[in-house]
């Protein structure tokens, strides 16, 4: 009843919501639990920036789990960056047929995809680890308080972080050569600024036609190299129309294999 209440604040924009947050007993790190517009159940933070426009608005970004979910079928999905699940576990949960492999690097958010994971009672494969253009380690630049969406391999000069961890890197050429990860026939890819990095590593993937469909955070120009390394690869790309109010300084893309 308290969270329902809550989660009415939020969505009408009611004056006092901090207030009625602290006289509930919540503390800065408590979560509300709320469906999604999809069916999907999350752990939701008011004070998160993602979490945030999910339970104001319903989701964040479906123009991204639309274009999913249009094009999986039974299929095989890589949710690449799959922070708390928003992406993977609402496409297992439209598909549940396909199967689903979420990338995640970050202990904090591991550990949510895992919560959010048994909160909906969907099997995907979760692998603790970051794609690459080379295996090893490398440093993860976490994102600042209310955003660690914003952690990244690849840190923006103006960007400001929450710290620095050292994670294990894989290519996706690589698991899947060896049967770590079964081949991808979609790929949703936002890893903040470290995308043309993972395509590298995807490179023989990227060729096969089986991988049909590409979903990617980029910046707007034509002709960036996220683009180019695509369409070099037999992809089209089209710019996807936010449904949400998440403006900010980054697009969303299909990237689809024409039909031969």
């Amino acid at each position: 009843m308290v969270d329902r209440l809550l989660r009415a604040y939020l969505r009408v924009g009611l004056r006092g919501f901090i207030r009625l947050w602290r006289l509930s007993g919540h503390d800065s790190q408590g979560t509300l639990r709320a469906a999604t517009s999809f069916g999907t159940v999350f752990e939701l933070s008011p004070f998160g920036y993602i979490d945030g426009i999910v339970l104001r608005e319903g989701y964040y970004e479906s123009e991204v789990i639309v274009a999913i979910s249009s094009s999986l079928g039974s299929g095989v999905l890589w949710d690449i960056g799959a922070n708390f699940g928003l992406h993977g576990l609402t496409a297992k949960y439209l598909r549940p047929h396909a199967r689903v492999v979420c990338f995640e690097p970050s202990e904090a958010m591991l550990a949510r995809l895992r919560r959010n994971c048994a909160l909906n009672r969907l099997e995907v494969d979760i692998l603790g680890i970051a794609l690459s253009d080379r295996t090893g380690y490398q440093t993860l630049h976490i994102g600042p308080p209310g955003n660690p969406g914003m952690s990244t391999l690849s840190p923006w000069s103006a960007g400001s972080y929450a710290g620095e961890c050292a994670v294990a890197t894989a290519c996706g050429d690589e698991l899947v050569s060896q049967g770590t990860a079964p081949a991808p026939n979609v790929i949703k890819l936002d890893v903040e600024g470290h995308e043309l990095s993972v395509l590298k590593g995807l490179a023989r993937t990227l060729r096969q036609d089986s991988l049909h469909t590409v979903i990617f955070e980029d910046s707007l120009g034509p002709d960036t190299p996220v683009k180019e390394i695509l369409r070099q690869s037999g992809f089209a790309c089209e710019l996807l129309g936010r449904a949400e109010r998440s403006q900010h300084g980054l697009e969303n893309f299909v990237a689809r294999r024409p039909p031969s």
